[in-house]
Protein backbone atom coordinates (compact mmCIF):
# COMPACT_ATOMS: atom_id res chain seq x y z
CA UNK A 1 0.00 0.00 0.00
CA UNK A 2 2.61 2.60 0.99
CA UNK A 3 4.17 1.66 -2.68
CA UNK A 4 0.78 2.25 -4.47
CA UNK A 5 0.94 6.35 -2.19
CA UNK A 6 4.58 6.86 -3.17
CA UNK A 7 3.59 5.97 -7.18
CA UNK A 8 0.53 8.36 -6.72
CA UNK A 9 2.32 10.91 -5.20
CA UNK A 10 4.77 10.40 -7.98
CA UNK A 11 2.75 10.67 -10.38
CA UNK A 12 0.52 14.02 -9.08
CA UNK A 13 3.84 16.00 -8.81
CA UNK A 14 4.75 14.89 -12.37
CA UNK A 15 2.17 15.98 -13.80
CA UNK A 16 1.86 19.50 -11.88
CA UNK A 17 5.27 20.14 -13.06
CA UNK A 18 4.77 19.37 -16.78
CA UNK A 19 1.01 20.95 -16.76
CA UNK A 20 2.46 24.92 -16.28
CA UNK A 21 -0.02 25.67 -13.86
CA UNK A 22 2.25 26.34 -11.08
CA UNK A 23 2.65 29.67 -10.01
CA UNK A 24 6.92 29.27 -9.96
CA UNK A 25 7.93 31.76 -12.44
CA UNK A 26 10.01 30.64 -15.42
CA UNK A 27 13.46 30.68 -15.16
CA UNK A 28 14.28 31.41 -19.06
CA UNK A 29 15.82 34.89 -19.69
CA UNK A 30 13.82 36.50 -22.17
CA UNK A 31 14.69 36.62 -25.76
CA UNK A 32 13.05 38.57 -28.36
CA UNK A 33 12.95 36.81 -31.40
CA UNK A 34 15.61 37.18 -33.92
CA UNK A 35 14.46 37.50 -37.82
CA UNK A 36 16.91 34.90 -39.28
CA UNK A 37 16.54 36.67 -42.35
CA UNK A 38 18.62 39.98 -41.16
CA UNK A 39 21.10 38.32 -38.80
CA UNK A 40 22.06 36.18 -41.71
CA UNK A 41 22.10 38.48 -44.94
CA UNK A 42 26.01 39.70 -45.42
CA UNK A 43 25.94 43.23 -46.02
CA UNK A 44 27.47 44.75 -49.12
CA UNK A 45 30.75 45.36 -47.94
CA UNK A 46 30.82 41.48 -46.65
CA UNK A 47 29.91 40.41 -49.72
CA UNK A 48 32.91 42.55 -51.50
CA UNK A 49 35.53 41.73 -48.80
CA UNK A 50 34.87 37.76 -49.27
CA UNK A 51 35.23 37.97 -53.43
CA UNK A 52 38.11 39.96 -52.68
CA UNK A 53 39.80 37.86 -50.60
CA UNK A 54 39.02 35.28 -52.88
CA UNK A 55 40.59 37.11 -55.81
CA UNK A 56 43.52 37.49 -53.64
CA UNK A 57 43.70 33.53 -52.87
CA UNK A 58 43.35 32.75 -56.22
CA UNK A 59 46.03 35.20 -57.23
CA UNK A 60 48.38 32.63 -54.83
CA UNK A 61 46.89 29.37 -55.97
CA UNK A 62 48.30 30.53 -59.53
CA UNK A 63 51.38 32.79 -59.02
CA UNK A 64 52.67 29.74 -56.54
CA UNK A 65 52.28 27.15 -59.52
CA UNK A 66 53.78 29.62 -62.27
CA UNK A 67 56.88 29.97 -59.38
CA UNK A 68 56.82 26.18 -59.22
CA UNK A 69 57.25 25.57 -62.76
CA UNK A 70 57.82 28.74 -64.67
CA UNK A 71 59.31 27.09 -67.91
CA UNK A 72 56.17 24.70 -68.24
CA UNK A 73 53.60 26.93 -70.17
CA UNK A 74 52.70 30.48 -70.49
CA UNK A 75 51.39 31.65 -67.47
CA UNK A 76 49.70 35.03 -68.93
CA UNK A 77 45.80 33.76 -69.43
CA UNK A 78 45.99 32.16 -65.72
CA UNK A 79 47.47 34.94 -64.19
CA UNK A 80 45.10 37.14 -66.02
CA UNK A 81 42.21 35.73 -64.24
CA UNK A 82 43.40 37.46 -60.96
CA UNK A 83 46.05 40.09 -61.87
CA UNK A 84 45.78 43.52 -64.07
CA UNK A 85 48.12 45.84 -64.88
CA UNK A 86 50.84 47.07 -63.31
CA UNK A 87 50.72 43.72 -61.21
CA UNK A 88 49.79 41.18 -64.26
CA UNK A 89 53.01 43.13 -66.37
CA UNK A 90 55.25 42.99 -62.87
CA UNK A 91 54.56 39.42 -62.12
CA UNK A 92 55.19 37.71 -65.49
CA UNK A 93 58.33 39.66 -66.07
CA UNK A 94 59.16 37.95 -62.44
CA UNK A 95 57.72 34.42 -63.82
CA UNK A 96 59.74 34.90 -66.97
CA UNK A 97 63.14 36.07 -64.93
CA UNK A 98 62.68 32.44 -63.06
CA UNK A 99 62.55 31.05 -66.40
CA UNK A 100 65.51 32.92 -67.64
CA UNK A 101 67.79 31.63 -64.69
CA UNK A 102 66.48 28.71 -64.85
CA UNK A 103 65.20 28.35 -61.38
CA UNK A 104 62.07 27.72 -59.60
CA UNK A 105 60.76 27.67 -56.13
CA UNK A 106 60.20 25.03 -54.05
CA UNK A 107 57.93 24.72 -51.03
CA UNK A 108 55.05 27.01 -49.95
CA UNK A 109 54.78 30.40 -48.42
CA UNK A 110 52.75 31.13 -45.16
CA UNK A 111 50.11 33.48 -45.40
CA UNK A 112 47.73 35.64 -42.57
CA UNK A 113 45.61 38.10 -44.57
CA UNK A 114 43.06 40.38 -43.39
CA UNK A 115 41.56 42.64 -45.14
CA UNK A 116 42.75 46.05 -43.63
CA UNK A 117 40.64 48.84 -45.73
CA UNK A 118 37.40 49.06 -47.64
CA UNK A 119 36.04 51.64 -50.23
CA UNK A 120 33.25 50.45 -52.04
CA UNK A 121 33.15 54.19 -53.56
CA UNK A 122 31.53 53.25 -57.77
CA UNK A 123 34.01 55.08 -59.12
CA UNK A 124 36.93 53.03 -57.97
CA UNK A 125 36.09 50.20 -55.15
CA UNK A 126 39.12 49.11 -53.52
CA UNK A 127 40.01 46.90 -50.85
CA UNK A 128 43.05 46.77 -49.30
CA UNK A 129 44.93 43.70 -47.95
CA UNK A 130 47.68 42.58 -45.63
CA UNK A 131 49.37 39.69 -45.16
CA UNK A 132 52.33 38.38 -43.16
CA UNK A 133 54.12 36.80 -45.60
CA UNK A 134 56.21 33.46 -44.37
CA UNK A 135 59.02 32.35 -47.03
CA UNK A 136 61.20 30.30 -44.31
CA UNK A 137 59.48 27.23 -45.91
CA UNK A 138 60.62 28.22 -49.58
CA UNK A 139 63.70 28.05 -51.50
CA UNK A 140 65.04 29.08 -55.24
CA UNK A 141 66.19 26.17 -56.49
CA UNK A 142 68.74 25.99 -59.49
CA UNK A 143 67.83 23.99 -62.81
CA UNK A 144 71.31 24.68 -64.60
CA UNK A 145 72.25 21.60 -65.88
CA UNK A 146 75.38 20.67 -63.65
CA UNK A 147 73.67 23.17 -60.76
CA UNK A 148 70.32 21.52 -60.30
CA UNK A 149 69.13 21.18 -57.50
CA UNK A 150 71.32 23.46 -55.66
CA UNK A 151 69.48 26.08 -53.38
CA UNK A 152 70.25 29.99 -54.40
CA UNK A 153 68.35 32.02 -51.77
CA UNK A 154 69.33 35.43 -50.90
CA UNK A 155 71.00 35.15 -47.18
CA UNK A 156 69.62 38.70 -46.90
CA UNK A 157 66.46 38.85 -47.80
CA UNK A 158 64.26 38.86 -44.80
CA UNK A 159 62.10 35.38 -44.43
CA UNK A 160 59.05 36.89 -43.10
CA UNK A 161 57.09 40.71 -44.04
CA UNK A 162 54.72 42.37 -44.52
CA UNK A 163 53.09 41.93 -47.78
CA UNK A 164 50.29 44.06 -48.88
CA UNK A 165 47.86 43.69 -51.98
CA UNK A 166 45.12 45.89 -53.29
CA UNK A 167 42.05 44.54 -54.94
CA UNK A 168 39.90 46.05 -57.16
CA UNK A 169 36.48 45.78 -58.64
CA UNK A 170 36.61 46.32 -62.09
CA UNK A 171 32.69 47.15 -63.62
CA UNK A 172 33.84 46.76 -67.14
CA UNK A 173 34.96 42.96 -66.65
CA UNK A 174 31.50 42.22 -65.08
CA UNK A 175 32.41 43.49 -61.62
CA UNK A 176 35.20 41.22 -61.02
CA UNK A 177 37.41 41.91 -57.99
CA UNK A 178 40.99 41.17 -59.39
CA UNK A 179 44.61 42.41 -57.56
CA UNK A 180 46.06 45.59 -59.32
CA UNK A 181 48.73 46.47 -56.69
CA UNK A 182 51.16 44.30 -54.46
CA UNK A 183 54.11 45.87 -52.26
CA UNK A 184 56.28 43.57 -50.28
CA UNK A 185 57.05 45.19 -47.25
CA UNK A 186 60.27 43.88 -46.67
CA UNK A 187 61.35 46.20 -43.61
CA UNK A 188 58.51 45.62 -41.60
CA UNK A 189 58.81 41.60 -40.28
CA UNK A 190 55.85 40.43 -38.95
Amino acid sequence: MKSKLVIALFIAATTAACSGSGNTPSTAPAVPPVSPISSLAPTAEDVAKQEALEAYEGYWRVSTAAEKAPQSKDWRSALGEYLVDPELTRHLAEIQNLASVPSHMEGDYRRSPVVTAVSLDERDPRIKITDCLDRTGLHLVSDKPGEQGRVLDNPDQPRRYEFRAEVVRYASLNDRWLVQVVEAALEKPC
